[in-house]
């Protein structure tokens, strides 16, 4: 299942171990405000592909930037829910007004 995440991506690393290949971006998201339980900000990690990263790099400059991720949702470890980034969209950034 694929999604579409609006995120604020902070940061991203990569690695090349073997001959395999992966990354992973850094995010936050606002807390839902009607959740008692969280307050401020979600960071989250989400899996990407390595060239991801150079495509990141082309915005070092802006980041923290918002960005549009097209995502896959897939199993983790103790049955958990991850994120797979599969594209990354720049999103416009709100031009302030005078």
């Amino acid at each position: 299942m694929e999604n579409y995440l609006n995120l604020m991506i902070i940061g991203a690393t990569r690695y090349d171990i073997d001959g395999n290949k992966g990354g992973s971006l850094w995010a936050y998201s606002p807390a839902e405000a009607d959740d008692d339980n969280r307050v401020g900000n979600e960071v989250m990690k989400i899996a990407c592909d390595y060239k991801h990263i150079d495509q990141l790099r082309n915005h070092a400059d802006r980041l923290p930037a918002m960005f549009t991720v097209k995502a896959q949702m897939k199993a983790g470890q103790g049955g958990k829910i991850t994120f797979k980034a599969l594209e990354l969209k720049p999103q416009e950034p709100v031009k302030k007004s005078a």
